[in-house]
């Protein structure tokens, strides 16, 4: 079971960070794509450790 030690992120605040929009993420959440989430309650969470490994995760070094 992962330990999450850092703050997570709201899906505005994601999506900010992302340069996306917050329907993008809504949209990767129904396709079961994106990174993993956290729903409590209404509230959809994305732990700081999740977002950063699937940034790592998608680096290219394509330039494309």
């Amino acid at each position: 079971m992962a330990t999450i030690t850092k703050p997570s992120l709201t899906e505005n605040q994601l999506a900010k960070r992302w340069g996306l929009s917050v329907k993008t993420l809504q949209d990767w959440r129904r396709k079961g794509t994106g990174p993993a989430y956290l729903k409590l309650g209404k509230a959809i969470r994305y732990p700081q450790e999740i977002v950063e490994k699937h940034e790592a995760e998608h680096l290219s070094n394509t330039g494309a």
